[in-house]
């Protein structure tokens, strides 16, 4: 079988998530945060470009493929659940913040299942860009928070409210983050209502009700 370069660039970005995760993390507790979190910075640079890559290097080659589609939500969602976790174990964001984007990949999870059973397949729209990019921008946001408050820039705050300044820069991509679910769970409601029917109640493939 050919080395498929798409899935390789597509499944970096679960490597790398740990790479990062690690960095950012250690950083709160290394005398040098700064160089931490310089290098969580440029990882968090290729997650981002490998995600912009992966499709236009599979169109070009010709290495478009099922187990990439499924693939490309997967290593997305690790790889943003693993950068949002790590703001949740520093106390940059809450339990509750970091929940709602967990929530959010879950849900579409199950879904991108429902309708994939209808003989469908669910077609990233325009809410869900802009979540994926206000998420990413929101992420290198924090880190260059987090760098300012590591050189001691003058005027820059280690808590607002009570909270750290990433915590009010999350609070944004999260909003839109909900937003998004509704765009995709509202259009999509009657096929999830027409999966919680009893399977005795559904149409068999004779045309008749299901039985046992």
């Amino acid at each position: 079988m050919r080395f498929n370069l798409a899935i390789a660039v597509t499944l970096s970005r679960m490597l790398m998530a740990p790479v990062f995760a690690f960095a950012f993390i250690h950083s709160g507790a290394s005398a040098h945060p700064a160089v931490w979190l310089w290098f969580a910075a440029a990882v968090l640079s290729l997650i981002e470009l490998s995600d912009t890559l992966d499709g236009r290097i599979a169109r070009a080659r010709g290495e478009v493929s099922d187990f990439g589609k499924l693939s490309d939500p997967l290593a997305d969602s690790v790889s943003r659940q693993t950068i949002f976790l790590s703001f949740c174990i520093t106390h940059i964001i809450p339990v509750w913040l970091f929940l709602i984007f967990l929530y959010r990949d879950a849900i579409m999870s199950t879904l991108r299942i429902v309708i994939a059973f209808h003989g469908t397949v669910q077609a990233a729209k325009k809410s869900g860009k802009i979540k994926a990019v206000l998420q990413g921008i929101g992420s290198f946001a924090v880190i260059a928070v987090c760098l300012l408050i590591a050189y001691h820039v003058p005027g820059v705050p280690t808590s607002i409210g009570g909270r750290h300044p990433g915590f009010w820069i999350m609070l944004i991509p999260a909003f839109v983050t909900i937003l998004s679910a509704f765009d995709y769970i509202v259009p999509n409601w009657e096929r999830v209502r027409y999966m919680m029917r009893p399977l005795s109640n559904k149409p068999s493939a004779d045309g008749k009700a299901g039985g046992a």
